[in-house]
């Protein structure tokens, strides 16, 4: 059961969101909507609050002009690190490798990492078969099937993983 401090303190995080995109969003994608779908789908599976957080903060150092040490000082260490796993080095030019990148850095923060990547994959793969070409969306399903099987072995047991892993097959398998 949620308590009211918990939804007090994930509004402030959606509230947030949404100034930091009007005064700096660099995305032409409906990110608000993706990154509160994303939260929201977890709260719903009753993750703590912070993973929660997390979540719905999760693209916010990408696709904004937020830095992560803003992150810290307004939800806290723990909250920041894993918005910043879940970050890509832009620096890294190959965007296999790039994501290769942000997976290990995800492992190495956590389990609530991992959790928060499986729910934008989850978000994210009603999209795939939108993909503008069917090389972009092999190369979108190879990035998911690396996740789903180098996560495995932290996230077998969590319900997230397991409706990514139940969506991923009913999306390949069409």
């Amino acid at each position: 059961m949620p308590k009211p401090e918990d939804d007090k303190q994930i509004e402030e995080a959606i509230k947030f969101l949404i100034f930091a995109y009007q005064k700096s969003g660099k995305n032409t994608k409906p990110v608000i909507l993706h990154s509160i779908r994303v939260g929201l789908h977890l709260y719903h599976l009753n993750y703590d609050k912070d993973i929660v957080i997390a979540a719905i903060l999760h693209d916010v150092i990408e696709d904004t002009d937020v830095k992560i040490s803003e992150l810290k000082l307004r939800f806290g260490m723990e909250i920041a690190h894993v918005v910043e796993a879940n970050s890509f080095d832009e620096s890294i030019e190959n965007k296999t490798e790039r994501y290769k990148e942000n997976f290990e850095r995800c492992c190495k923060t956590g389990r609530d990492a991992l959790i928060v990547k499986a729910a934008d994959f989850y978000d994210n793969l009603d999209y795939y078969p939108l993909a503008s070409t069917n090389e972009l969306r092999k190369w979108l399903l190879d990035k998911l099937r690396y996740f789903i099987e180098n996560s495995k072995d932290i996230l077998k047991d969590e319900i997230i993983y397991k409706e990514l892993v139940t969506k991923y097959e009913k999306i390949t398998s069409s």
